[in-house]
């Protein structure tokens, strides 16, 4: 968009953005050469979704799981009850694949502009995708079909956007419990959802941003109160005490908030064709059509880099 010229530069509008809430990092992902062209308004962040109740009968009486190693542990653990499945990732687009590389430290487009699946963060990543197959045994299922099961208590450990939390609350009769996205390395980042756009001309531009001022302002507290979504404005995110202390699954994402980055995506007028090409080559890892993640991740760069610029 900014290539188009459609989004407003806003940087000037924000000088005092430490007085509005906000910190430096919640502008990462809205910051292009130096440049502010969103406010954060509703932000969401991979997490990982437990019935306790399965988790318990599992035997798990311990931490909820800070790695993949353990939490493939507990998916074959939740796998050996009767009827049960372990674990499910996976939204219908790339989000938490990337995910995968960024906590690693991985770019998706390197300083050629081109996807280099060769290198130790996405190697990582598309092996990770293969286990969920090999080690945890997701079942090869739709994501549709997979949160339905979540709902009936039958899937153990479902990883999806926090932004589905209030829902996901409506739609069950067990206890849930969050946790925060695993494996997260040293300098890793994770990609953060949920976007509003709000369209204006010169004329009305002012009132525009008084609006915008006052929904991502400390109005924003409402945000998470009726949504799964997060707010990234410090000020509202005070006035939610007394709602975080009652409802401590809503306090998972906001506490992952320094890791929030880009949700980066590809160049060029084939960006939507190559996000389709990566994800089809993952869910081959995920669905266990292929389980060579070398061979796929080969096999996904060559495809993908034809399309690019």
């Amino acid at each position: 968009m900014v290539n188009k010229n459609i989004p407003k530069d806003l940087t000037q509008n924000l000088i005092n953005k430490k007085e509005l809430g906000f910190n430096d990092n919640a502008f990462k992902a809205t910051t292009l050469e130096n440049k502010i062209y969103a406010i954060p308004f509703a932000s969401s962040l991979p997490v990982v979704y437990y019935n306790m109740d399965l988790v318990k009968q599992a035997g798990w009486n311990k931490e909820l799981p800070k790695t993949w190693d353990e939490l493939f542990d507990l998916a074959q653990k939740i796998n050996s009850l009767n009827g049960k499945s372990g674990v499910y990732f996976g939204e219908t687009d790339t989000w938490l694949i990337l995910a995968l590389s960024l906590e690693r430290g991985g770019k998706l487009i390197n300083e050629k502009g081109k996807v280099d699946f060769n290198n130790k963060a996405w190697q990582e990543t598309f092996k990770l995708l293969s286990d969920f197959h090999t080690l945890a045994k997701m079942p090869a299922i739709k994501r549709s079909e997979a949160i339905s099961s979540f709902y009936a208590g039958n899937l153990g450990i479902l990883i999806q956007t926090s932004a589905a939390l209030t829902q996901t609350e409506k739609s069950i009769n067990f206890p849930l419990k969050l946790s925060k996205f695993p494996g997260v390395q040293s300098g890793g980042e994770l990609p953060v959802g949920g976007s509003v756009v709000m369209l204006t001309n010169d004329k009305n531009k002012e009132a525009a941003l008084k609006y915008i001022y006052f929904v991502t302002g400390e109005a924003n507290a409402y945000v998470p109160q009726y949504t799964g979504y997060m707010t990234s404005n410090l000020l509202a995110n005070a006035k939610l005490k007394d709602f975080y202390n009652k409802n401590p699954n809503y306090t998972i994402a906001p506490s992952q908030i320094e890791l929030m980055g880009n949700w980066p995506s590809f160049p060029g007028d084939n960006a939507l064709k190559a996000t389709n090409t990566l994800w089809n080559y993952a869910e081959k890892l995920l669905m266990g059509t292929s389980t060579n993640y070398e061979e796929i991740a080969k096999q996904a760069q060559e495809e993908i880099n034809a399309l690019l610029p």
